[in-house]
């Protein structure tokens, strides 16, 4: 019994709850009015740090490792 109190209690409260009010298609969906205007959003360009690294021959792991590294910079 205290079982469904305990779970009656908040669909009771919830039935006393005020509606929210509803919100026009123009906020939903602008793209639907003929009056919109698209703008075109450019995001972040993907490849702006990218440094070229081509492909050699076997070298030493470490003497690469530490050409690479960002470490090297702070030194």
């Amino acid at each position: 019994m205290k079982t469904m109190f305990i779970l009656g209690a908040p669909l009771a409260l919830a039935a006393c709850a005020k509606a929210p009010e509803l919100v026009s298609a123009d906020v939903l969906a602008p793209a639907s009015s003929e009056s919109a205007q698209i703008r075109h959003v450019h995001g972040p360009a993907l490849l702006g740090d990218f440094n070229a690294r081509p492909v050699k021959g076997p070298e030493d792991w470490r003497k690469l490792n530490d050409q690479q590294s960002p470490a090297k910079e702070e030194s």
